[in-house]
């Protein structure tokens, strides 16, 4: 490999640590990196550059190699890849996809003790934006491509590297697309957010959608004149909270292994109108909610669009004769816009992904979490999928993110194991 690149698992990690991949800056640095460590190693490679020039994502590919002959030990390891790796209802779906994002939450407002661009090892922690969430996984990856490429491999080895995953997880959506494109069909896929190396069969959709409604703006001692944006934005909260909400909460279903134990959500900004005298003319309103994965989110959004629908008609309704604003007058109304909705992961304990995540060294657990990653868009696609990464989530996002220095070798050990399982 270039000398003038990093080699090995701390180095890789450092090096991603110190590149500015907030959400505004794009993860390009990181793929540039990390296309240049993967293809040193003589990896195959598959670069995607967005329209947006700050994003990229980046497609690694192991391919399986030679056959083994009957009875050799080798055969023995390639079974139990194939026992792993290897869709038994459909074999055309057969590999391991190491996935992952490498754009990390803004620092912006928060108070670090160090700099968050330069990686800083204290008391057993390696501090800095990302190292737990979650370069740390990729950087390890990237750290053992040459023995990946050395081996003889029974099944292929796929790494992902996304972008966005913090804003929109757009680029995991690409990426399903990018994969179709080259004929990759993996069977598992091992998401690499921070879980203390828990194999995390599950977790909620998350979903965020914008409500706009579009009054008509007259001085508020002509009230008949206007119509008032907020009143029936605070009737759609009321709707939302009442009749989604509080039905999650009331009626089910309800999963005990969540934290949370039902779907939750809320209405969680409003903005509208510009003065107290002023009747308001247009008001926005912000909701998420997060359903457990056996809830069909397009359901949960017709449902909220079918009492938009039921506001569009009486505000057009309501609308003056004699209005302050007949520009206004004629656009008048309600509409809803989806803003992200992520598909929540059904995974099992037992299930073929987190099985496969076990047998490589990740603790089993019936737990399930209530935030959202990528394995769900994965699961959608055809694979089995699970989330499995070192770092704990509880240091994700805030100031002085750290990640214990003994989960990164622990995650050396798991993509050790996976080279061992995967070499015939």
């Amino acid at each position: 490999m270039n000398d003038s690149l990093p080699t090995t698992p701390r180095e890789l990690i450092d090096a991603l640590v110190s590149l500015d991949t907030t959400s505004a800056a794009g993860n390009r640095p990181a793929i540039d990196l990390l296309e240049r460590v993967f293809d040193a190693a003589g990896a195959e490679i598959h670069r995607f550059d967005e329209d947006d020039p700050r994003n990229a994502n980046l497609v690694v590919v192991f391919p399986a190699t030679t056959e083994q002959a009957s009875g050799s030990a080798s055969e023995a390891a390639a079974d139990e890849a194939t026992r792993l790796f290897v869709d038994p209802e459909d074999p055309s779906r057969r590999g391991v996809l190491i996935a992952g994002h490498v754009d990390c939450v803004p620092v912006t407002g928060q108070s670090w003790t160090t700099d968050p661009f330069t990686p800083t090892e204290r008391d057993g922690r390696l501090y800095g934006r990302g190292t737990a969430d979650m370069k740390s996984y990729l950087a390890i990856a990237a750290a053992l491509a040459p023995r990946f490429q050395e081996a003889t491999r029974s099944v292929p080895v796929y790494v992902a590297a996304t972008w966005e995953e913090e804003t929109s997880c757009d680029g995991a959506r690409r990426l399903v697309e990018q994969l179709e494109s080259l004929d990759i069909r993996p069977a598992i896929a091992l998401v690499g957010e921070p879980t203390s190396m828990r194999a995390v069969p599950a977790h909620k959709s998350m979903n965020s959608l914008r409500a706009e409604f579009r009054g008509i703006a007259a001085h508020s001692s002509l009230l008949p004149r206007g119509l008032n944006a907020i009143r029936y934005a605070a009737e759609f909260t009321a709707f939302f909270h009442r009749e989604v909400i509080d039905d999650f909460r009331e009626n089910g279903p309800r999963d005990e292994a969540f934290p949370v134990a039902w779907s939750t959500g809320g209405v969680n900004r409003i903005d509208g109108g510009n003065a107290v005298n002023t009747v308001p003319a247009l008001a926005e309103v912000f909701l998420e909610f997060r359903a457990l994965p056996e809830i069909d989110i397009r359901e949960v959004v017709d449902r909220i669009q079918h009492r938009i629908d039921e506001i569009d008609a009486a505000m057009r309704e309501a609308v003056p004769d004699d209005p302050a604003d007949p520009a206004a007058a004629r656009s008048v109304g309600a509409s809803l816009e989806p803003l992200n909705l992520l598909y929540g992961l059904d995974g099992s304990p037992d299930g073929p992904a987190a099985t496969a995540a076990v047998a490589l060294g990740a603790e089993r657990t019936e737990d399930k979490v209530t935030y959202g990653t990528e394995a769900g868009i994965y699961e959608h696609a055809g694979m089995q999928a699970v989330v499995v990464g070192p770092g704990d989530i509880a240091q994700a996002h805030g100031p002085d993110e750290f990640i214990d220095l003994d989960q990164i070798d622990r995650c050396e050990e798991f993509f050790t194991r996976l080279l061992a399982v995967v070499s015939a």
